[in-house]
Parts: structure tokens; C-alpha cells; sequence
């Protein structure tokens, strides 16, 4: 690797306790210790993008999103397993190939010792026909490398451990460090996002203050009576949050500024994750979900799977200018009737600068 201090080309040998043999100065992470990818100098690069060179608050949750350097994902198995048909099938044409065979080489006697062979062979076909077909289908799996947790201590204990604190521009998302929340006048908009990566991300960068509106985390904490923008991932959860708001306040305007399913569908940059969908979701469809299936069945199907792309994926730049355009939207909707027209999310990555993800290399 190379030092990031001195630039020095590095063998394993000459960088031992993660101290330069060149420089004799330490550096945070080697990719050989902590994975592919992970040294100083990467880092450094994604934070300066991310941060647009320290002029905006990134959290570590997101940092952890743009440094990831894999994002392993299975769909759900075929079932592959043979049925009790078709095994009895193939071992009778086993055992009548056998036993024709037998008589045309050997004779009788011969015969009759293969058609006890495949007799055995057989039932060893059934049975291993019945045992695959009550094997569970592999199921669907997504994740994130280097995991969150990992990832995490890399920077808030190793970076800080070396270098004193996080990369300028960086901030930790973590419970009971969030910024204090800022208070609206009466009537402003109020931004409902569950996640509280980006609630930090949001008030870090004093959007509150600039947008002039409140943060909220769920149905309970709004306090006005003001437009409604929500912030959410592109998954069930976050669809049936926006369903939920607008059936409990029938009055307000509600804007769905959540990442929308067309920019991740598909998307083989994107970040996607899984969850086991609630078990009665395909039986007792939401009435969002009904008119989605006629109007995007891939998109629908790919919900029921189970699949979702988190908020905190989406690139800071993106995020915060999504934010300003719905509260503006949200402002500029003269009456609640024209919630629908409002609904179709304003996050895209198609024209947006997304900051590259590197390979890790």
C-alpha cells in the first residue's frame, strides 16, 4: 500500500503496527487488517466528495454507505428439488435400462443381479427426492461490506485513535449525539423521516433553520397543522408510512418525498437490503400497493420480495437537494386535494451528482 503520509510505496513487512518504515508515522487503516479498500488515502477521497471538501456535515452512517465496497445480494432460490413423480419415473426407466442390459450381455443370472442394484440405486433416488423436496428454499440475502459495525469502528476508535478525531466534515450519528432540534414557527412544514442517520445528516447541515421547518420521527411527534413532507427509504415500511400519514391527517398536505422505487429497481448501483415482507402483505394488500401492481407490477413484486434500498444510501448531495425541492412543493400546494399530484417522490439518480462509489482497490 501506499503511505498516506509520505506517499512511500509499502511492503506488509514495512508497515508493521500500522506505523510507516519510511516515515515512522501511523495511519489509520490497512486494507490488509481491516479489508479491501479500507487505508487512508481512499477515505480521505470519499469524504472530500461527499463533504464537497468539508463545506457540507456527512454522518458516518452515510460515509459508510459511499466507502462500502461490496453489496452482496441473492434473490431467492428455484425450487430445484425433484417431485415424487418424476423420481418414481426415473427409477423405473433405471430399472428397466438394467435389467435389458443384463440380458444382453450376460444372460438371465445377470439380469437378475442388476435388477437388484437398481433396485437399491432406486430407492436411494426416491429418497434423496423427498429429502430436497422438504429442504427449505434458499432465501433472499443482501448486505453491505465491511458491515456497519466494523466499518464504524474503523473510523469513530481507529481514525480517531490515530488521528484525533473524525474527517472533517464527518459527523457521528449515533443515539444521544444528535444536534438539538430546531423549533418552527407555527403552520411551517413538518419533515417526517424515521431514520435517524438522516435526521442528523439534515439538522447538521441546519436544514431546520434554513427551510424553516421541524424534524419528526413518527406519526406521534408532529405538533402542527402544517404541510407534511416524509422522508423515506424505498421499501414497504417507508411506502406505507406516507399511506399512514395521509389516512391520519386527512387535512394537511402530504408530500412523499421518499427515495422512489423506479431509481433502485433495477439500478445495479444502488444499495438494496432485505427484509422478510409481513406474511399477510400479498393477502391483505394495502390499497397503495393494489394500484401499484396495476400500474407497476415489477415494482410491486419487488416489494413483496422483500427488497428495499435504504434513505441513507442515497448520496448527501442528492438527499439535501430533494429535501429543499419537496419542502418548496410542500409550501407551493395551495390545498390538500392536490396531495396526489405531489406524491411521486423528486429523488432521482439519473441527473444528479452522484459521487462514484470506488471499487476498494
Amino acid at each position: 500500500m501506499i503511505c498516506p503520509n509520505c506517499r512511500a510505496t509499502l511492503l506488509r513487512k514495512e508497515r508493521p503496527d500500522s506505523v510507516c518504515g519510511k516515515c515512522g508515522r501511523p495511519f489509520a487503516l490497512d486494507p490488509k487488517v481491516h479489508g479491501r479498500g479500507m487505508h487512508d488515502t481512499r477515505i480521505r477521497r470519499v469524504v472530500d466528495k461527499a463533504t464537497d471538501g468539508g463545506r457540507r456535515n456527512v454522518t458516518v452512517t452515510q460515509l459508510w454507505y459511499l466507502a462500502r465496497t461490496g453489496n452482496p445480494r441473492r434473490g431467492p432460490g428455484p425450487d430445484t428439488s425433484l417431485s415424487s413423480r418424476a423420481a418414481h419415473s426415473i427409477g423405473a426407466t433405471l430399472l428397466v435400462a438394467l435389467v435389458l442390459l443384463g440380458f444382453v450381455v450376460h444372460g438371465r443370472s445377470f439380469a437378475v443381479l442388476l435388477l437388484s442394484v437398481g433396485t437399491a440405486v432406486s430407492a436411494l433416488v426416491y429418497g434423496a427426492a423427498l429429502s430436497t423436496r422438504n429442504a427449505p428454499v434458499p432465501r433472499a440475502h443482501a448486505h453491505v461490506l465491511p458491515t456497519q459495525a466494523s466499518f464504524r469502528s474503523m473510523i469513530c476508535k481507529r481514525w480517531v485513535q490515530v488521528y484525533g478525531s473524525l474527517p472533517p466534515g464527518i459527523v457521528d450519528d449515533r443515539e444521544g449525539r444528535q444536534p438539538p432540534p430546531y423549533k418552527p414557527r407555527p403552520g411551517t412544514v413538518e419533515l417526517l423521516c424515521p431514520d435517524p442517520a438522516v435526521r442528523v445528516f439534515l439538522a447538521a447541515n441546519d436544514l431546520p433553520a434554513r427551510l424553516d421547518l421541524a424534524l419528526a420521527a413518527g406519526l406521534g411527534e408532529f405538533s402542527g397543522d402544517g404541510p407534511v413532507v416524509v422522508l423515506h427509504d424505498a421499501g414497504v415500511r417507508g411506502l406505507q408510512m406516507v399511506a399512514d400519514v395521509r389516512a391520519h391527517r386527512p387535512p394537511r398536505v402530504v408530500v412523499d418525498a421518499g427515495l422512489p422505487l423506479r431509481a433502485v429497481v433495477g439500478n445495479e448501483k444502488a444499495v438494496l437490503l432485505h427484509e422478510d415482507p409481513p406474511e399477510s402483505l400479498r393477502e391483505e394488500q394495502p390499497e397503495w400497493l393494489r394500484r401499484l401492481a396495476r400500474e407497476a407490477p415489477d415494482h410491486a413484486e419487488w416489494l413483496l420480495q422483500g427488497w428495499f434500498s435504504p434513505l441513507a444510501a442515497v448520496p448527501p448531495a442528492v438527499l439535501e437537494s430533494a429535501v429543499e425541492r419537496a419542502v418548496r412543493e410542500a409550501r407551493a400546494a395551495p390545498a390538500p386535494e392536490l396531495r396526489e399530484a405531489a406524491a411521486a417522490g423528486f429523488m432521482s439518480w439519473l441527473h444528479s451528482p452522484e459521487p462514484a462509489v470506488e471499487d476498494g482497490s
